[in-house]
């Protein structure tokens, strides 16, 4: 029969301590309702995920309840996001917009506490549109903490003895962190201090257990790195290919998630000049990202799953903004073989982009464009 207590995880916030005596969350969809005149039907329109509230019933009890209530109160009033630790829900990033809380004459020693929490979200940009890239980066840096204390929560139970394939997770992924940083064009001031990372992550595959949660936190981190220095069109690739789930280990999810982050990221920041380019690099997240999010599914904590796939549905409507905006790919058709300088200046105006009919067209040649070639509409 399964052990209950065991199978909850101790409740914290901002690494402070508390019981949990209620657990609720909420969720949903935002369904915009249109009534149609003088019909019995209706048209609904789904407008995205409502905001998810945790609502806990919480207290602190013992002999120093009044020291642990001050340092808990502390830690609900300070500013910005930071991880809450949940009893079966686990981490999540979180804000406090309210609290309560009550203390009974009859039960000294215990203080009650009524408290709401909301996902942290994104950082607030005012006056400016934010580019996919960027919000990626930002969703990649507040799931570090989470995926720290989800990867250590799975590695508690984990003997040192019995940590050598964790180990050799944690090896492969410094590994493949190389491969990535090597492939990426990373500019010099960066070089140093990925390469210092990427070692500091081999120590530590060491100790595996005793490690978790750094661990995770700097492969996440040096992943996170690497895509904000990376040169988008060559760490894509990198990327894709690291990511692919090598094993069940924590360490290997871990890996896998934070290269899947980092190939939507690269694959968002890329420049797309056609309307079919952007579509193109749209279709690539799903193939690379689900295997991911289906060996999450079974090997760690939901809330690193739904990290994920928060990621790839950003880069996902980004680059379906930029298809949006850009011009499509036509096929031109020419009676002889041009240069393609000349056929640069006669489409756009532009002999200068004459290099750029001859990368589309994969044409070694540019003097002796092909009769038949795909071009960006002028």
């Amino acid at each position: 029969m399964r052990d209950w207590l065991k199978a909850f995880r101790p409740a914290t916030f901002r690494g402070v301590p508390f019981f949990v005596e209620v657990e609720e969350a909420e969720g949903g969809r935002r369904v915009a309702v249109s009534p149609i005149a003088y019909s019995d039907l209706h048209v609904t329109e789904d407008m995205g995920g409502q905001v998810r509230p945790f609502i806990l019933s919480a207290y602190i009890a013992g002999d120093t309840s009044d020291v642990s209530t001050r340092s808990f109160v502390s830690a609900l009033n300070a500013p910005g996001a930071a991880t809450l630790i949940l009893p079966m829900l686990g981490p999540v990033l979180v804000r406090v917009p309210h609290w309560r809380l009550s203390r009974e004459r009859a039960r000294a020693g215990y203080v009650g506490f009524e408290i709401d929490f909301v996902p942290a979200g994104l950082p607030a940009l005012p006056f400016a549109a934010v580019p996919g890239a960027l919000v990626i980066a930002s969703l990649i840096a507040a799931g570090i903490d989470m995926i720290a204390a989800a990867t250590a929560f799975r590695m508690r139970d984990v003997a040192p003895g019995q940590a050598a394939p964790s180990a050799l997770a944690v090896t492969s992924a410094a590994s493949r962190m190389t491969a990535v940083a090597d492939a990426s064009e990373l500019t010099e001031d960066k070089r140093p201090a990925i390469a210092d990372a990427i070692a500091t992550i081999t120590r530590l595959a060491a100790e595996p257990v005793a490690q978790a949660s750094a661990i995770a936190s700097a492969i996440v981190a040096t992943v996170g790195v690497i895509a904000d220095s990376a040169s988008p069109a060559e760490a894509v690739e990198a990327f894709a290919v690291a990511s692919v789930p090598a094993g069940d280990d924590v360490f290997e999810l871990v890996s896998a998630a934070a290269f899947a982050a980092g190939f939507c990221q690269t694959l968002a920041a890329g420049d797309y000049l056609s309307r079919q380019d952007a579509r193109r690099a749209r279709d690539r997240i799903s193939p690379v990202v689900d295997p991911v999010l289906d060996a999450l599914s079974a090997g760690l904590d939901v809330s690193v799953n739904e990290w994920l796939s928060d990621i790839a549905a950003t880069a996902a409507s980004d680059l379906s903004a930029v298809a949006a905006n850009r011009a499509p790919l036509v096929t031109v058709q020419t009676e002889i073989s041009l240069p393609a300088t000349a056929l640069a200046y006669a489409l756009y105006g532009d002999a200068g982009r004459a290099g750029e009919l001859a990368r589309r067209n994969s044409v070694a040649t540019p003097a002796a464009m092909p009769i038949s070639f795909e071009a960006i509409a002028p």
